[in-house]
């Protein structure tokens, strides 16, 4: 699926986004990662979708860092996953070399999904949508002028949170 395919409905959310936000840099989309790790506690799932250069890994690493300011984020794209440690735990998984749902056996993927005390960030979650764990927040990043579009979706746990959420310049 390509990301301009890519439907909210399939993740059982409205095609309009709960929240969207314009992100000018590079530090704006790290910041949105901070920002997402105050709302993200302990077995939180971020499902992350945009073409290749969006911004995705580079939100994890905001988000990371929104944990722990030493550790550094990185694209599991050859690795498939990383795992951080901070605390909570952080599991950074990259659907892009996948070619289906038995790819996510081989992965371990629904044992990261288990794991009740981590933070779950997996990018390219629109090439397998059965990926989805049916809570979370789901984010699709965009170019826009020459900046990003972070549109944001979440069920009804983040809800409220991201109706609020900013990122200042």
């Amino acid at each position: 699926m390509e990301v301009s395919d890519f439907h909210p409905e399939t993740f059982g959310f409205e095609s309009e986004p709960i929240r969207r936000l314009t992100l000018e840099s590079r530090a704006e989309t790290e910041q949105l990662g901070v920002r997402l790790a105050g709302l993200l506690e302990e077995g939180g799932y971020l499902g992350l979708v945009g073409p290749l250069g969006a911004g995705k890994t580079t939100l994890v690493h905001g988000l990371v860092h929104g944990i722990e300011p030493a550790v550094d984020a990185t694209s599991p794209t050859y690795t498939l996953v990383h795992d951080y440690e901070t605390d909570p735990p952080i599991f950074h998984i990259d659907l892009y070399r996948l070619e289906n749902e038995q790819g996510l056996e081989s992965i371990g993927y629904w044992d990261y999904i288990n794991v009740s005390d981590g933070i779950v960030c997996v990018e390219w979650l629109d090439r397998i949508p059965v990926a989805w764990p049916d809570e979370g927040i789901l984010l699709k990043l965009s170019y826009h002028n020459e900046g990003r579009r972070a549109s944001l979706w979440g069920t009804s746990t983040f809800e409220s949170s991201l109706r609020t959420l900013e990122v200042t310049p």
